[in-house]
């Protein structure tokens, strides 16, 4: 077994804050415990966003309704379900969205923001009439005559939950454009699309992070008129090196990689730096999904060679855990704006339902993503004590706070780091899909004995921890265990003790 470096030691010797999280975690950038009790801070916001969103929604519809055109007897049956829903409705801000009570719990609050989409959604046409006559087909208002108005192109939903996301995520509305899409990699290929036609040329190079996404690598990787080289290293003095030796077009990096390593890059100091060595208009592609609203590389004075292009999915952090659909959004110079709403109508990459989609302060997303990070350096603290205690590693929790990792000073650049950290087997043998679904299995269980509550599968963000595998390639065997670590500071203590409990009692019975 391998032993605890140098580093890890040094770490283990620094007092713990109250739950357990690390010390460094009060003064460093991240903050320490967010409140006490971040939940219940971020679900007061929301139930606000949630409640008066619903009344509009229900009043909206209810006025639909009493139409002349809908009170004929084929209305009935939409009458009576409208109505029903409508009734609901009330009873929810009467009882718990109302601001006598206590702040909702998330179930309410996802069926809540269900039943806004259901209310706006029940009798709307995606293609609305712009005069009718003995006829219903405009839900809520008619369209203007001169608009082709398909939901495909976009509405007054669409346009407040972006302003919504500019706000969250912190993008001055005068310098950029944020595009809601359907999905994380819906936004990719609106970026493509823009790269396809207006920027690369036959036998221009792209390069690539190592641990660029593997699903947009395969994307990129199906360009046969483009050259891809992918950079040696991770860190950021390597992505430098590599622009030199490979003078790119297009470079895609991200600030956090969704990979076994778990490499951080100070991504300002790295648009900055590339600004001096570039030789020619030089585009960066963001995906800052794992780092959701920690940077605006948009911010401050104007670069000369250097161009970017930011994009994330929306079914992440941006949905406060409570997974209500997909979404991705595109954030873009202000001066591109119209040429990518163009082509993401040409293409159909719009959002398909912003209704569901919660909408908070910039300070509410900040405080529950802190919540997120302090909880992820819990679970590394907690492991790290554990295999200290039993005098061996069985398994190593990888996050950049930790000061033993490459890019920890790189990692000091963000207020946030997700709730996101890595777990490896020191055993490389174990560090494959087939036994790492068979721990999950045992944790899974291990949990549930215990009383702890723990989720298996992919995604992240969700305010209760979740486990899974990942990996680089659907077609590779090698992954690694990727944890969400949620927001309860007590419950994250105690997952990472279980994590490396449960870790010794697998490698016993594989060694055997």
């Amino acid at each position: 077994m391998e032993q605890l470096s140098d580093l890890e030691n040094e770490a283990l010797q620094a007092p713990a804050t109250e739950g357990g999280a690390l010390d460094s975690a009060r003064h460093s950038p991240w903050g320490g415990r967010p409140g006490s009790d971040p939940a219940a801070n971020i679900g007061a916001e929301l139930r606000e966003d949630a409640a008066r969103r619903l009344g509009l929604a229900m009043l909206c519809l209810e006025q639909f309704l009493r139409r002349e055109q809908c009170m004929q007897p084929d209305w009935e049956p939409t009458r009576r379900l409208g109505a029903s829903f409508i009734d609901e409705g009330r009873r929810l801000l009467r009882g718990a969205l109302s601001e006598s009570a206590a702040p909702p719990c998330e179930p309410t609050l996802r069926s809540t923001y269900r039943l806004i989409g259901v209310l706006g959604n029940l009798t709307a046409w995606s293609a609305p009439a712009t005069q009718e006559s003995h006829a219903i087909a405009s839900f809520p208002i008619a369209a203007a005559r001169d608009v082709v108005a398909y939901s495909r192109f976009g509405g007054a939903e669409i346009a407040a939950q972006e302003a919504a996301y500019a706000t969250m995520l912190g993008f001055d509305p005068l310098r950029t454009r944020v595009l809601l899409t359907s999905s994380g990699m819906t936004a990719y290929a609106l970026i493509e699309a823009y790269l396809m036609r207006e920027v690369l040329e036959r036998q221009d190079r792209i390069l690539l992070h190592p641990s660029v996404y593997f699903e947009t690598r395969q994307q990129i990787s199906n360009l046969p008129q483009f050259c891809a080289c992918t950079a040696a290293g991770g860190s950021r003095t390597d992505m430098l090196a590599a622009i030199i030796a490979c003078k790119p077009r297009v470079v895609f990096v991200d600030p956090l990689s969704n990979a076994a390593d778990f490499r951080a890059i100070d991504m300002l100091r790295l648009l900055d730096e590339a600004d001096q060595i570039c030789e020619q208009e030089t585009w960066f592609v963001v995906d800052s999904t794992l780092l959701s609203g920690a940077f605006d590389p948009f911010a401050g004075a104007g670069r000369r060679h250097v161009r970017v292009l930011y994009y994330e999915s929306g079914c992440k952090y941006l949905q406060f855990g409570m997974d209500l659909g997909p979404a991705g959004l595109v954030v873009v110079d202000a001066a591109l704006s119209e040429r990518f709403e163009q082509l993401r109508r040409g293409i159909g990459a719009i959002g398909s339902d912003a209704l569901v989609l919660p909408r908070a302060s910039r300070q509410a997303y900040l405080n529950y993503l802190r919540a997120q990070t302090a909880c992820a350096q819990a679970v590394a603290k907690a492991a790290t004590v554990a295999c200290s205690a039993s005098g061996r590693r069985i398994i190593a929790p990888i996050h950049p706070s930790q000061v033993c990792h490459p890019d920890h000073a790189e990692a000091q650049a963000y207020p946030h780091l997700g709730g996101v950290l890595v777990f490896k087997f020191t055993h490389t043998l174990l560090n494959r899909r087939r036994p790492l679904e068979d721990f999950i299995d045992l944790l899974i269980d291990s949990a549930r004995s215990a009383k702890l509550p723990l989720t298996a599968g992919v995604s992240f963000g969700f305010c209760v921890p979740r486990i899974g595998a990942a990996w680089a390639s659907y077609d590779e065997d090698e992954a690694f265990l990727r944890l969400s670590a949620g927001i309860d500071l007590d419950l994250a203590n105690a997952l990472g003790r279980l994590v490396v409990e449960c870790a010794h009692k697998f490698v016993a019975k594989a060694v055997h």
